[in-house]
């Protein structure tokens, strides 16, 4: 047993350290057992489920999954007005009897967790350059827990046939035969464990550089039963002392009932995906290292080099009129109206104004945000300060600190252009930068 137990730990240890993503994710959709009954019908609920997984890529487009799944399932079973369950049963006085049960508007709401292993090949590939099509294909063994089973009824009418001396009994409520209404009890049942066949497909997006967000749908489908194998009971048991506390038994263990319990989810999927791969530059580093020569030389070397560059940095004291102009001569743009982000465009240029900024620590920068006549005074002030906070948190995210830039907004009350006709107005919209020299 020991030596089990040890292979299943170095199985699962290798497969962690040989995966190359690790995911997390959460589903919902109709999840539960999808009944085959001749005398009653059964609806799945929602559900959902959450889970972790492994995923080792041997390739660019394959790979193979496993993980741990938990998931919640729920559905009811009615059944039809007017069935009679009869079982075999033996009352006070050890008399066998047939116990028949006829009830109206029967109904089961059941749920029972789940714990699954799946086991699933996956293909990815690119249809953007940052977006990618998968699909999973596999299988998955469950391991339910115990159904739990909430069961009620308008009316359980009991009757006791004795067929030795062909005698009905249908009122005898001291010995448990006779009429109960609004009936309802609850039990729990066992349940086998089962295996399915899965399938998922969708998008992928990548966030980051090893982080992906998965997108799509999923379903899995039970390929055996789950309703234990134990013999025939009725779905509500006999109490030979009067008809309080009938005990409910469910209905997925008579056979006569339901003749098939499969396992069925579907619904949506999200997922986040971490990848575990090496970064690029370190394999880089490690071809690079044999072209050295001597281990200590260039180490000496190369580190007084870059101190000096750095060094070299805050050297210069003055910025030329050429990088005056190119910071202050013309406004950055927020031609959208309520606009208070950063664009690609603006990102480029302040990349540029960062660096030159960087290069000269004795200057400071006020930055003041302005809007179009659009809107009241109070909100285009807010709008204004907006713009003016989103470049200085760009340019301090690029290096620059927080206290050489001096926010102001002066809304809509210095406009650069006449905000007539309304094709200025967008020239408005805008952020100018003034430098401001030490003393």
């Amino acid at each position: 047993m020991k030596i089990k137990a040890t292979i299943a730990i170095l199985v699962l240890f290798s497969v962690t350290i040989k995966a190359q993503e690790i995911n997390f994710k959460i589903n919902g959709g109709p999840s539960g057992i999808l009944y085959d009954s001749n005398i009653g019908e059964g609806k799945l609920k929602f559900g959902g489920g959450i889970g972790v997984g492994y995923t080792y890529f041997f390739s660019n487009h394959w790979g193979i999954s496993t993980g741990v799944d938990v998931t919640y399932n729920q559905n009811s079973f009615e059944l039809n007005n007017g069935t009679t369950i009869s079982t075999y049963e033996v009352d006070d006085q050890t008399s066998a009897f047939e116990y028949r049960v006829t009830p109206t508007n029967y109904k089961e709401d059941q749920h029972f967790i789940g714990f699954a292993i799946p086991l699933m090949m996956q293909y990815r590939t690119s249809i953007a350059s940052q977006t990618q099509l998968y699909f999973g294909f596999g299988g998955k063994i469950m391991f339910p827990g115990k159904q739990t089973v909430k069961a009620s009824a308008s009316e359980l009418q009991l009757n006791g046939y004795y067929p030795d001396v062909n005698l009905l009994i249908d009122d005898l409520p001291s010995h448990g035969f006779g009429k109960v209404t609004n009936w309802q009890d609850k039990t729990t049942v066992s349940l086998d464990p089962a295996f399915m066949l899965s399938f998922e497909t969708g998008l992928t997006f990548k966030l980051a550089e090893k982080t992906k967000l998965y997108t799509g749908l999923y379903i899995d489908y039970g390929l055996t039963d789950l309703a234990k194998e134990a013999p025939n009971t009725n779905i509500v048991g006999y109490n030979p002392n009067g008809l309080d506390n009938i005990p409910a038994n469910g209905t997925i263990g008579n056979s006569r009932i339901v003749q098939e319990s499969r396992y069925l989810s579907a619904g949506i999927q999200l997922k986040l995906g971490f990848s575990l791969a090496k970064d690029k530059p370190e394999l880089v580093q490690a071809k690079a290292e044999p072209v050295t020569q001597t281990e200590t030389a260039p180490v000496e070397k190369e580190v007084p080099v870059q101190q000096k560059v750095a060094e070299a940095v805050p050297a210069k004291k003055e910025l030329t009129t050429e990088e005056r102009n190119y910071i202050e001569k013309e406004p950055l743009a927020f031609q959208e109206i309520g606009n208070t982000s950063v664009t690609p465009e603006l990102a480029s240029r302040l990349d540029e104004i960062a660096k030159i900024l960087r290069s000269n620590k004795d200057t400071d920068l006020n930055i003041t945000g302005y809007t179009c006549d659009i809107g009241t005074e109070k909100r285009n002030l807010e709008i204004g300060m907006k713009r003016a906070q989103a470049v200085a948190d760009y340019l301090q995210n690029k290096g620059i600190e927080s206290n050489r830039m001096h926010l102001f907004s002066k809304g809509e009350s210095e406009p650069l252009v006449p905000n007539t006709p309304a094709e200025n107005k967008p020239q408005n919209r805008r952020v100018s930068l003034t430098l401001i020299d030490a003393k």
